[in-house]
């Protein structure tokens, strides 16, 4: 004879976005808030970690954050340590050494659960150092600053950090909310024209499955973010990011419990194509072509309209992006297009079952949970040929 006893409960979870320009100017008390200091008490103390990407677009930074620091110590914040340059990539997740770097760091500096780790960088750096962030002492609270478009719209909002192995992407990693997120424009200005580039994919593919209108400015307002219009781009990246924040705070499974990942539309096929590529592709531009990808497929299916296909491809190929890569040509020993097993990938990801979020009409989506390869054929057959009517054809 045995007895069960079910026990629940629910911890609440809250975190502020905030979207400023220049965090370390001296006047701006953007982090100050968000260290939350306690008044009379111990300094709220924080290791730092930049990118070196970060570096070289800004060789003041680290100087910046120095004297940031030094202006604010009497509002109870301190630094645990000098700032510490990590290269960022693809190439940090795909080692696990991060995590005895942070770990060791925060030993020998006392860094305690109440003290912050701030994260500087791209979103290679942010899912990395976050997930490192995230098992010393069970959790540090993570401050992140994403310094790309691609991190700022979409990859430093959500709840997810991790590390590639295996050839699998994100095989490691922890469900853990940050502190706090600083979305900085003055970050952007120094990007290269692929990095600028790179997060438009992620604002494209949020307004296909969740708000039409957000599609038809993109589509209005995509030469200027091609000419890199900063307010243009400041528009684009709050309102994606608030899109996103959206479904994860309010769709009822952030930590992604179900089978369902509607944000992850276009990405089965862009996670395997950097892989593929050996990370030559930026993941903003495989998704761009995912994206593409999955809209096609969509059209196959009646889900949306042929017309609305070739308007989501004209947008993205308007902002930069080439919408073919070799990758998807490669084949494996039977066959099959080696682009496919991303398939199978994402299906472990879920748990088992092959879920992919599709449009149901422009600005909304539901899930198909079956894949027909030779629709998929004709998907890449119609893409490789596919032309925009009117718009300069990308090249790197």
């Amino acid at each position: 004879m045995s007895t069960v006893h079910h026990q629940t409960f629910a911890v609440p979870y809250a975190f502020d976005a905030h979207f400023t320009r220049d965090v370390f100017a001296p006047d701006n008390d953007a982090l100050v808030k968000a260290m939350h200091p306690r008044v009379g008490g111990r300094p709220a103390r924080a290791l730092i970690y930049v990118d070196e990407g970060a570096i070289r677009q800004n060789p003041k930074l680290i100087q910046a954050i120095h004297l940031w620091f030094a202006a604010h110590e009497a509002d109870g914040v301190q630094l645990a340590a000098a700032p510490e340059v990590i290269p960022g990539g693809e190439a940090l997740k795909g080692e696990i050494a991060i995590l005895d770097k942070v770990g060791r760091a925060c030993f020998d500096n006392g860094i305690c659960r109440h003290s912050y780790i701030i994260i500087i960088g791209g979103g290679a750096v942010l899912d990395a150092v976050g997930f490192a962030a995230s098992i010393v002492h069970r959790g540090i609270r993570q401050i992140r600053l994403p310094t790309t478009v691609l991190a700022q719209c979409d990859a430093g909002l959500g709840v997810k950090n991790g590390v590639n192995r295996f050839g699998s992407k994100n095989f490691y990693g922890t469900f853990t909310p940050p502190s706090t997120i600083i979305n900085d424009a003055r970050f952007l200005e120094s990007l290269d024209d692929r990095s600028w580039r790179a997060g438009i994919a992620e604002a494209v593919k949020v307004a296909i499955i969740k708000d039409a209108d957000f599609l038809v400015q993109l589509g209005e307002r995509a030469v200027k973010l091609r000419e890199r219009d900063l307010a243009t781009m400041e528009w684009l990246i709050e309102r994606c990011a608030l899109l996103h924040l959206d479904h994860i705070t309010k769709a009822g499974d952030p930590f992604e419990q179900g089978s369902s990942r509607p944000l992850d539309f276009g990405h089965w096929s862009a996670h395997r194509m950097e892989t593929l590529s050996n990370h030559r592709l930026l993941h903003g531009e495989a998704v761009a072509i995912g994206v593409a990808i999955d809209s096609l497929y969509a059209v196959e299916l009646g889900r949306i309209t042929a017309e609305e296909g070739d308007r989501i491809l004209t947008i993205l190929a308007t902002c930069g992006f080439r919408l073919w890569d070799e990758v998807l040509d490669l084949r494996d020993a039977t066959g099959h297009r080696a682009v496919l097993i991303g398939l199978t990938q994402f299906r472990e990801h879920l748990g088992g079952e092959l879920t992919l979020a599709m449009p149901e009409g422009l600005g909304k989506r539901s899930d198909i949970h079956d894949f027909e390869e030779p629709l998929f054929e004709r998907v890449l057959t119609r893409l490789k040929r596919w032309r925009p009517a009117n718009v300069p054809v990308p090249t790197r």
